[in-house]
Parts: structure tokens; sequence; C-alpha cells
């Protein structure tokens, strides 16, 4: 009976852990065992990967903004006409974002996969749990004017670009490494056509 009972406790302590009650709790699990996040089942776990994109946008706004204001000459930025500047790589980034999660859903349907939209909101947000941290870090090293914030804040770039491969190899484009790579060179060059209209 003692055993019994041990073996539903020791399962209700596996359920719990199964379950990412918060987001820091999420964000740890993505850290520690990505492969359980990046399975090919939906684990629910959407409005995380809805918010972590949100976030990461808000830190490249963010950076944006910061490295204005690290310039001497910062005061010349100031002016309204110039206040849309900030935006524009942030809203170029969202903009190709938005894009190629529609994009991945119809690819991934053609190719006989039925993905459906909260699928790649849940995914390529927690593949983008880790540029956001890097991106963190970046932050404060850039306002105090270390120079090593550009290494975090180009390998969170990186990182951006390895995920948007990852997410084509293993559910759009299952084992197609063409198609992987076309899929991240699309996405740059989109990035940098909306950025240059912007």
């Amino acid at each position: 009976m003692d055993s019994q009972n041990q073996n539903e406790v020791a399962a209700d302590n596996k359920g719990k852990e199964g379950q990412l009650g918060n987001y820091f709790q999420y964000v740890v699990q993505v850290i520690k065992n990505p492969d359980y996040i990046l399975s090919d089942e939906t684990q629910g776990k959407q409005q995380f990967g809805l918010i972590t994109l949100i976030a990461f946008l808000g830190l490249i706004l963010l950076s944006n903004i910061v490295g204005i204001f690290t310039y001497l000459d910062a005061l010349r930025y100031l002016g309204f006409s110039d206040y849309f500047d900030y935006f524009e790589r942030t809203l170029a980034y969202g903009a190709a974002l938005a894009l190629l999660i529609f994009v991945f859903k119809n690819v991934a349907n053609k190719n006989g996969k039925a993905y459906d939209l909260n699928f790649f909101f849940e995914k390529l947000g927690a593949m983008l749990v880790v540029p956001a941290i890097l991106l963190i870090v970046s932050i404060p090293l850039e306002l105090v004017d270390i120079t090593i914030y550009s290494w975090f804040s180009s390998l969170a770039y990186t990182f951006l670009y390895l995920s948007i491969f990852l997410i084509s190899y293993f559910f759009v484009a299952k084992n197609n490494l063409k198609t992987a790579v076309l899929f991240v060179a699309g996405f740059y060059f989109v990035y940098r056509v909306i950025y240059l209209i912007l």
C-alpha cells in the first residue's frame, strides 16, 4: 500500500514538472530542455511563445533607443520627425516575422503537416528565448559603454536566423536543407526590403 502511494506521489510530481505554470518556469524549461518544447507536438504554450516574440521585438526597440542615446550628439535625435526612426528596425523585424509565420503555416500545410499558427507561435517563441536573454545582457553593457555588448547583440541576431533555419528544417520542410536555407535568406531579404521602405 505504501509503495502504491509513493508511485502516485511520484506520478503527481512528474505531472507538475510537465506543467509550466508561469513564464519564468517556461523560460527555465526552454533553456534546460529545449527538446521538450521543440517536439513535433503542440505543448499548449503558444501564449508564452507570443509573449517571447513581443518581448524580443520590444528588446530590439530598447536596444535601438539605447544605441542612439549613448552618443554625445544624442540631442539632435530629439526632433519630432526622427521619433519614427527608433521604431523602423523593430517594425521591419515584426512585419518580417509575422509574414514568415504565415508562410511557415502555408508551406507546412502544403507538405501535409496540419500545423496552425499557434504551433509556430509556440515553436518560434521558444527558440527566441535565448536571443532575448542575449539582448537583455547587451543593453546594460551598451549603456555603460562596455564594448563587448556588440558580441551579445550580434549573437542574439545570429540565434534568430538559426531559429528560423531549425524551424524550417524540422517542421516546415522536413529534412530539406535547401528549403531551410532559402527560408533564412528569404527572411533576411524581406526584412531588409521592409526596413528600406520604412
